[in-house]
């Protein structure tokens, strides 16, 4: 169950569903101590539904002392009871040789490795098959 249910708290739920129509769901403004500057600065909460996903907590803090300013959103839906799981298995043997492909050899220049940053790699232990 969640910390904030979907049941009304004082007369209304607590979480409206975001519209760009509705002027009346304004940011609970609070104030708080700058982590940076230890003065008051203010904090905006709106806790808001996204229809068809879950329920979010927009907050954004910003310091008029030193101008220190942090935004963030919050998941504040409960764990589902029932989820998916996915599995992805990988084969780690090397694919059959592709008769259509066409092997070509290059070399490169030292300057060319060189820019690569080919150079200063590790190269002991390594052997090109044959």
């Amino acid at each position: 169950m969640s910390v904030i249910s979907e049941e009304n708290v004082r007369g209304g739920s607590v979480f409206k569903n975001i519209s760009a129509d509705d002027e009346d769901t304004q940011p609970t403004e609070i104030e708080s101590l700058c982590m940076n500057c230890y003065g008051n600065g203010t904090t905006r909460l709106l806790l808001t539904r996204i229809p068809f996903f879950k329920e979010i907590i927009v907050s954004s803090f910003s310091c008029d002392h030193c101008g220190w300013s942090n935004t963030e959103i919050q998941s504040a839906g409960r764990i589902q009871d029932h989820g998916i799981s996915y599995t992805y298995l990988q084969n780690v043997y090397a694919p059959e040789a592709d008769p259509e492909m066409k092997v070509e050899k290059y070399t490169r220049s030292f300057e060319q490795n060189e820019d690569l940053g080919l150079n200063d790699m590790k190269t002991e232990g390594y052997q090109e098959d044959n």
